[in-house]
């Protein structure tokens, strides 16, 4: 195994790539909803355009992994990084509500970076070092949603604060793309003969019975995280009365612990999981998943509702990296674009049902049953990965 900070600085571009993409979104996404209800947009309006846009993610997850297959991983990279980064400089420019949801159209249909980096990691990365690089990647993911919203609460207060955030946005993908360009291997995507030069053609021969697993897995982690980001807000404001700056720092805290279990990633599994089974991986995860949403729905302060974020942040880090084993292992190494978007496509099932289901329970039962739902998530998807233990190839040690 090749030393720490070779393996590291070896796939710097990767870890690149995914910080760059989104620390540009989150630059944008917490003033986002604000910038269009002064456009005159209502509150259900905003509601159905994120719900658009989950949907179109959905629909576009599976063609662009497999175009990813056919062409490469770069030149989709390029391609789609450039035309978002067009989308939100006009994103920035245009007052119109009907252009706006346009331009979300076309970005849901492309925006897919994180997919396709996972993709390189498989491409690129030896297998005993992939939960380490995932790790990583999701480390700077979390650092990201740490930093760009600061910087975004700074660039909005200036005058003409949406339109400067848009251009910074569309300044970083084009600075991204020139990362892809120059940095990621133009390696040929490994194919076997196919029965048609059609990318899309390639979705008859997965054999999807055998991905089932991960998606389920992906869709209930996502649909538990969905339902809680749908409720912490919220619940801040009304169990805690917290300024929207103080809810700031609590989701500082969240980034920050998410980073550190990302960095660490490689030493916490080596050490907490000694199982090689990604199935089994997966289910202390989201066993320590579930019980910090129970955490959050019976803390009596914010000091305990605070401590109880650490372990929701740390095991759906693990989880992010545990899933993508999964995935890439039941998946030939010819697909793996594909199974990859596919995944991206169940995730955002998820995404799109969650905030629906959360938002009526709320109704029903109160804010703390918004936790008590994601709580329900994570330990259903506990017990499918303590049943699924020995799918894996790795059942065996």
């Amino acid at each position: 195994m090749e030393p720490h900070f070779s393996v590291m600085f070896k796939y710097s571009y990767i870890y690149a790539i995914v910080f760059l993409d989104l620390i540009s979104i989150s630059l944008i996404i917490p003033v986002w909803g604000t910038h269009l209800r002064s456009l005159g947009a209502s509150h259900f309006h905003i509601a159905l355009l994120g719900s658009t846009y989950s949907f179109l993610q959905f629909l576009s997850g599976t063609p662009i992994g497999a175009l990813s297959d056919h062409y490469g991983r770069k030149i989709v990279l390029i391609v789609t990084i450039c035309i978002c980064a067009v989308a939100y400089f006009l994103l920035g420019y245009v007052k119109s509500f009907i252009l706006i949801v346009l331009i979300r159209v076309l970005q849901g249909c492309l925006k897919h970076s994180q997919l396709l980096c996972k993709t390189l990691v498989n491409d690129q990365v030896p297998a005993d070092q992939q939960t380490t690089i995932y790790g990583r990647m999701n480390g700077f993911s979390s650092l990201s949603f740490v930093i760009g919203p600061i910087i975004g609460g700074h660039l909005m207060e200036k005058s003409e604060g949406f339109y400067s955030l848009a251009c910074s946005t569309a300044i970083i993908f084009l600075i991204n793309a020139l990362v892809v360009y120059f940095t990621v291997p133009n390696t040929i995507v490994p194919k076997k003969e196919r029965k048609s030069a059609s990318p899309l053609s390639d979705l008859m021969e997965v054999n999807w019975k055998e991905c089932w697993p991960a998606f389920s897995l992906k869709m209930l982690g996502a649909a538990a995280l969905f339902a809680y980001f749908s409720t912490v807000g919220l619940a801040m404001n009304e169990k805690f009365n917290l300024s929207p700056s103080e809810a700031g720092y609590t989701g500082a805290l969240q980034g920050l612990t998410g980073g550190i279990t990302g960095f660490a990633a490689g030493k916490i599994e080596n050490i907490i999981f000694p199982s090689k089974n990604p199935f089994t991986k997966c289910f202390y995860s989201f066993i320590m998943l579930g019980l910090g949403f129970v955490g959050l729905a019976l803390a009596p302060n914010l000091i305990i509702f605070m401590a109880a974020m650490v372990p929701i942040s740390a095991s759906s880090t693990l989880i992010r990296g545990f899933n993508n084993e999964i995935m890439y292992e039941q998946s030939s190494s010819d697909h793996k674009g594909l199974v990859a978007g596919a995944g991206a496509s169940a995730a955002a099932i998820s995404r799109f049902l969650a905030p629906i289901i959360c938002g009526f329970t709320m109704d029903m039962f109160g804010n703390n049953s918004g936790f008590l739902l994601s709580a329900l998530f994570s330990f259903t998807a506990a017990v499918l990965s303590l049943c699924l233990t020995k799918k894996s190839k790795a059942h065996v040690e």
